[in-house]
């Protein structure tokens, strides 16, 4: 895991620099990509290596693109999905809970 944080650093740096080399980025990404199993890695990573394409296009998706690979590379966090609040947990129970009492009326 160290080797690909190290790695994507590299991409995120070509990146960043201005004006960014987009071809490199492409490259640099599609090296990597080739390269990983996509069952353990991160799908943002993978989205990140995938999108290169759309993040020269479209300025705010890119930017939330690099900061999800940087937060990933300097802290090894990452995000893949949308957390659910404790209270929607307990309205799916209450609702079972509902279901189960009709049902045995």
């Amino acid at each position: 895991m160290d080797e690909l944080r190290s790695r994507l650093a590299a991409i995120l740096a070509v990146e960043e620099a201005e004006p960014t080399d987009w071809l490199e980025v492409e490259r640099l990404a599609s090296q990597l990509q080739r390269e990983l199993p996509i069952d353990a890695t991160p799908e943002a990573v993978h989205r990140y290596l995938d999108d290169a394409d759309i993040r020269s296009r479209d300025n705010s998706y890119g930017a939330r693109q690099r900061q999800d690979v940087r937060r990933y590379v300097d802290h090894g966090e990452y995000d893949d999905g949308i957390p659910v609040p404790w209270w929607g947990c307990a309205l799916v129970l209450l609702g079972a809970a509902g279901i189960v009492k009709w049902l045995l009326m």
